[in-house]
């Protein structure tokens, strides 16, 4: 089976083409021999998925939806905090996009496996855009209130739960396997782009234009955000069951899960992170102004230095490439993202914070790719919907692990909260690490 662009497409259920296919062990950027670690062009290995032109329009657009989003993140954080001086209120903010996609991204992975995944990314897309247009009005026409800003993150968490499965489903129909590591880490490089430069950017337009000309750079990244994504041809459409109910289809996914024990422990390994660790994002704003009184643009280098330590684990995972210790990679980048968070907690400067945030970006970014390319390649394609649903729903739990985090800093402070966050990850993973054999053996 081929896409409509002519690439290599894999069947339900096959797990790619051998070496000697377009995409396999030492092929450059443009399929060509001598792009390996024995050719000339190795320097080229960490980009041999762009090769694809359509995962470059994918690419393309997701570098756009999260600059939008690192943006939001920084825009959105300092209204709220702002507004109300509550580091409760930013958790309240955040937690409303959990609990959506919590309760619908078991049903979005099943759409995914169902349609065609580029519409299903239009469509969500094109919501992100309206909403993201109706919080900038409110805004600029000085209407904007809390609950505004909460009732936009719950109907994102609702758009997510569609958007966020068929992305990582869509993505494993453009690449081999060979390629796939490559391909998840080079979405994480873009996300990490975006990390760098965009809170540094949102930082300089909060001071110059203030919150409503933010916003309106903002709405504009979804715009472009959609105009790559009709660039996209419409791909395949997987085996449809119209006679079979929706639920049904949710249920087979779950008893698959269910079954395969080494995806359960990946989905489990996956939780705890989100969950205690993850949050220590949404209190930024805290750090920035009460913790080390630097204002709007201290909460932007703080941000982007996540982003560029980030930025290198995920070129790290690109020169990789299809590397074969990935569960015992996986388990060690976790540690380390514990324990650097754990340090991060009592720095004593900004300076000293946002050296130690570099080393905390990099070691989850590495930890996430790792995780995400073992779930792709330990499922077959035509459940991949689900199955990523499930991973995404964790990323639901994140979200919801802000408004305790939020509570708990707002009453003993940021720097506990998140030290206690790191301690608990760190612990957590030298357990799987020590009684998980198989997951120390992954490739």
């Amino acid at each position: 089976m081929r896409s409509t662009s002519g690439q290599p497409q894999k069947g339900p259920g096959q797990k790619g083409f051998g070496a000697g296919s377009p995409g396999g062990p030492g092929m450059g950027l443009e399929g060509g021999p001598g792009m390996g670690p024995g050719g000339g062009g190795f320097r080229l290995a960490a980009f041999s998925s762009l090769r694809i032109k359509d995962y470059r329009w994918l690419w393309l657009g997701n570098l756009f939806s999260f600059n939008a989003m690192q943006m939001q993140m920084v825009a959105r954080g300092w209204l709220v905090y702002t507004m109300t001086g509550s580091p409760l209120a930013l958790g309240l903010v955040s937690a409303g996009f959990g609990v959506p996609m919590i309760l619908f991204s078991l049903y979005g992975g099943a759409i995914a496996d169902r349609v065609r995944k580029r519409n299903l990314l239009l469509v969500t897309q094109a919501c992100m855009f309206l909403m993201s247009l109706v919080i900038t009005v409110l805004i600029n026409t000085d209407l904007i209130a809390l609950w505004h800003l909460v009732v936009a993150s719950l109907l994102a968490g609702v758009i997510f739960s569609f958007m966020m499965p068929a992305r990582s489903a869509f993505l494993v129909e453009m690449v081999e396997e060979d390629d796939l590591m490559n391909a998840v880490a080079l979405s994480s490089m873009a996300m990490n782009i975006s990390r760098i430069a965009s809170p540094a950017i949102a930082g300089v337009l909060l001071k110059i234009i203030d919150v409503p000309g933010t916003y309106w750079f903002i709405t504009l990244s979804y715009v472009l955000t959609i105009l790559t994504t009709t660039k996209i041809p419409l791909g395949d459409l997987m085996a449809a069951r119209p006679n079979v109910p929706m639920w049904e289809d949710v249920k087979e996914g779950l008893r698959y899960v269910k079954g395969n024990a080494i995806i359960l422990s990946m989905l489990i390994l996956s939780f705890v992170p989100i969950l205690v660790a993850m949050p220590y994002q949404m209190l930024m704003p805290v750090f920035a102004r009460s913790v080390f009184n630097s204002g709007e643009t201290g909460l932007g280098m703080l941000m982007s230095a996540t982003g560029l330590g980030a930025l290198a684990g995920s070129t790290i995972m690109a020169f990789l490439g299809n590397f074969q210790h990935k569960g015992l990679l996986m388990l060690i980048t976790g540690i380390g993202f514990g324990l650097f968070l754990m340090v991060f907690g009592f720095s004593g400067s900004l300076l000293t914070a946002s050296i130690w945030l570099v080393f905390v970006g990099g070691t989850s970014s590495m930890f996430m790719t790792a995780t995400s390319t073992l779930l792709m390649t330990n499922t077959p394609q035509e459940l991949m919907g689900r199955v990523m649903s499930l991973f995404m729903m964790t990323f639901g739990l994140m979200p919801l692990g802000t408004l305790p985090a939020g509570a708990l800093a707002q009453a003993i402070g940021a720097p506990i909260t998140v030290f206690i966050g790191g301690g608990i990850l760190f612990l957590f993973l030298i357990a799987a690490t020590l009684s998980q054999p198989r997951l120390r053996k992954l490739n």
